[in-house]
């Protein structure tokens, strides 16, 4: 993407992506800030070129996510993310599940073949068997299986 007819630029949601992006982390009065800036997160990239020139055009449904939460905004460090994957990266979740898994909710859930596993994250375990979160969790309670899968506390 070049740089040329800059009236263009600041229209796409790359340009959009990258203001938001460096204001989140360099501008105190951000509504975002303390997240932020606040917390020591830098805006690392020196331009709009760099910047794209690393990520590339957003794809559609996507937006810009940091892969270590605690990371800057840096080469390496972003990339173009779904909601999903940006809620199982964000701070309280990843403390919950991956910091301090003795106070998570836990949960065994039995396949139709009689496999037990243990899972932290519902509503991932059911995107990745086709299933639906609300029917599988109703078997917490209640003595009926979703799809031959059966949930409990662990």
């Amino acid at each position: 993407m070049a740089l040329t007819k800059e009236g263009w630029i600041s229209k796409t949601p790359e340009y959009r992506a990258y203001i938001d992006a460096k204001s989140r982390c360099s501008n105190p009065n951000s509504h975002r800030w303390n997240s932020h800036g606040g917390r020591g997160i830098e805006f690392r990239f020196t331009s709009f070129q760099e910047f794209i020139d690393h990520l590339g055009k957003r794809p559609d449904g996507l937006s810009l996510d940091r892969i270590d939460n605690d990371g800057h905004y840096e080469i390496g460090n972003v990339r173009w993310a779904t909601n999903s994957t940006q809620m199982s990266n964000r701070r309280n979740y990843t403390r919950a599940f991956r910091v301090r898994n003795e106070v998570a909710k836990r949960y065994l859930i039995t396949k139709p073949t009689g496999e037990t596993v243990e899972v932290f994250n519902m509503a991932e375990f059911c995107r990745q068997n086709n299933l639906r979160k609300e029917c599988l969790h109703s078997t917490l309670k209640n003595n009926w299986s979703h799809h031959g899968f059966k949930a409990q506390y662990a």
